[in-house]
């Protein structure tokens, strides 16, 4: 079957943009997390940042900021963006201030049904945690 001459760059065009919207998605193969000498979390899902300041290892900020800078890039940064800063098909991170402690953690162990995995077999929450510790120091967008 011949794909008539005026059909074939439309074609090309749907193509070039499924598979753009495919790659965007980027590597979501899990990346090893070290989480240095922060404290032990525990199994039981915390519903409020730990590393925050004025809660129960807010003297870790410091450091789960910076575990969660490199946790954020290895894990997260394909799809979100670097620095918080997405490209426009997945939420700029440094925006949602609107979702609370609970949801984040329950959206990141769980993912969605719109493309985000789980990360809860391959990531523990002292990671979650730092990751998020890390997206609330960024400054805000103008």
């Amino acid at each position: 079957m011949k794909t008539p001459f005026a059909i074939r760059p439309i074609l090309a065009l749907v193509l070039a943009g499924v598979t753009g919207f495919v790659m965007a998605h980027g590597n979501v193969t899990p990346q090893e997390v070290d989480t240095g000498n922060l404290p032990s979390l525990g199994d039981e899902v915390r519903m409020e940042n730990p590393f925050r300041e004025g809660n129960e290892y807010a003297d870790y900020q410091v450091e789960a900021v910076k575990i969660g800078e490199s946790a954020y890039a290895g894990n997260c940064a394909s799809c979100h963006g670097i620095r918080a800063m997405s490209g426009g098909l997945t939420p700029d991170l440094r925006e949602l201030t609107q979702w609370d402690d609970e949801y984040f953690i329950n959206r990141v162990r769980n993912g969605t049904d719109r493309g985000m995995p789980s990360w809860k077999k391959s990531l523990d929450q002292n990671a979650m945690w730092a990751i998020r510790t890390y997206v609330e120091s960024l400054p805000k967008p103008e």
